[in-house]
């Protein structure tokens, strides 16, 4: 981000309360992950202004069809938005797992289809 002394080209259109929140996010030096763990807070916010809409669409007995199909692209974004911050994020759960944790559920897998052979047993019987 540029400091509150520089100037950028995307200043001209900021308004004084986003550069606020910019400044204050800089001041703070927040890491990589805080900023898309801001930037799905602020997805969060879009989307609940997005099914305001879609309700006021509902309760409109005539709908216009170009505010629908509007409506339904911006959803469509906003679910990419969502799904890209989310994979760059990655599943912290994915990070936990381990080989252990894989080996595990093999073997639980191999007893499963032993009891469906009605076999039974754990699989241990036929080392």
């Amino acid at each position: 981000m540029t400091s509150a002394h520089e100037a950028s080209p995307l200043d001209a259109g900021v308004s004084p309360a986003i550069r606020s929140v910019l400044d204050a996010m800089e001041a703070a030096e927040i890491s990589p992950e805080d900023a898309l763990q801001i930037s799905l807070v602020l997805l969060n916010f879009v989307e609940e202004h997005h099914l305001l809409n879609l309700e006021e669409f509902l309760q409109d007995e005539q709908p216009d069809a170009i505010s629908i199909a509007v409506w339904a692209a911006d959803s469509a974004r906003l679910k990419a938005a969502r799904e890209l911050v989310e994979e760059v994020l990655g599943d912290e759960d994915e990070d936990d797992l381990d080989d252990d944790d894989v080996e595990d559920d093999d073997e639980d897998d191999d007893d499963a289809e032993d009891d469906e052979d009605g076999e039974g047993g754990s699989g241990e019987d036929l080392l």
